[in-house]
């Protein structure tokens, strides 16, 4: 991950832009924060400053979000991209997830999102991670329905044991080294093959998986024994 304090904002509203450069001057002091109007602008600027990340609106004049965070995700495989827009639904959030790679630092922000959530997602980037916005997760839950299947890959056998003996994403991430990011996104596609919600937030999800997959013979309890012995021993 770019962690040079250069950032990119690209929306075609002034307030908007000025509301993003605040919260990046505040969480970041001396950054250096660069604005564009049109997403044509942002890609010129990006390829040209190697920013950290880019919050990226996608309604914009000249070239639209999409196509511009396409451009700079090819070229810039280390700047994490914030895309920030009133756009949710299905059409662009599908569109996204075929732009964006999926070992990407990224995030997806919709503008009703507090403050708060706004700061969490641009941090999260900043160190290299994934954030999506409640409503967002619930449109991707929904994208997966009809393509859950309950065969899970050896890799994602390996994820889902060891958050079976309460291992964190970090351990995980190191001892099958892979990045934190790209377990997050596995332990999506988990989520949503075993037809479970992480978006609410009434069952920790790590938690359901792991009763889900022992219901579904997925898992069994010497599996879970047998790790817990091996990595504890």
């Amino acid at each position: 991950m770019n962690t040079s304090n250069t950032f990119v904002i690209a929306d075609d509203h002034p307030p908007i832009r000025s509301f993003s450069r605040t919260i990046l001057k505040d969480n970041f002091p001396g950054c250096n924060v660069l604005e564009a109007k049109t997403g044509q602008e942002a890609v010129d600027l990006s390829l040209k400053n190697n920013p950290s990340l880019v919050i990226m609106d996608i309604a914009m004049p000249d070239l639209d979000g999409i196509a511009a965070t396409q451009k700079i995700v090819q070229t810039l495989p280390e700047t994490g991209i914030v895309i920030y827009s009133n756009y949710g639904d299905e059409v662009y959030v599908r569109k996204i997830r075929q732009t964006v790679p999926v070992d990407r630092a990224f995030a997806y922000v919709l503008k009703t999102a507090t403050q708060d959530q706004f700061t969490q997602a641009i941090k999260q980037v900043y160190s290299g991670e994934v954030w999506l916005h409640p409503d967002v997760q619930q449109v991707v839950w929904k994208l997966n329905v009809n393509k859950r299947s309950n065969q899970l890959t050896e890799i994602q056998q390996q994820i889902l044991i060891a958050v079976g003996i309460g291992k964190t994403n970090d351990w995980i991430a190191e001892k099958l080294y892979m990045s934190n990011k790209t377990i997050q996104y596995h332990l999506y596609s988990i989520y949503d093959k075993l037809g479970i919600n992480s978006a609410q937030k009434k069952v920790n999800p790590r938690n359901e998986v792991v009763c889900v997959s022992l219901l579904k013979g997925l898992l069994d309890m010497q599996d879970l024994k047998l790790a817990y012995e091996k990595e504890n021993h």
